[in-house]
């Protein structure tokens, strides 16, 4: 069974038949991640949720 470990809390996560793009949980933190990679199997926060957090951010002091 293919193993990384959570980028937020260090956890082992290990899944059975991982999947690129799949999202899962970890079983620690109930962080959100997307597996990104299958060999070597690879996990990270979604792209798309960071993207998010860049743009408001990013958009408040703008413009003043």
């Amino acid at each position: 069974m293919p193993k990384t470990y959570c980028p937020n809390c260090d956890a082992v996560i290990s899944v059975g038949n991982p999947r690129k793009g799949a999202m899962i949980k970890c079983s620690e933190c109930d962080v959100e991640l997307e597996i990104i990679s299958i060999n070597p199997f690879e996990v990270d926060f979604p792209l798309d949720l960071e993207e998010e957090e860049e743009e408001e951010g990013g958009e408040e002091g703008e413009g003043e």
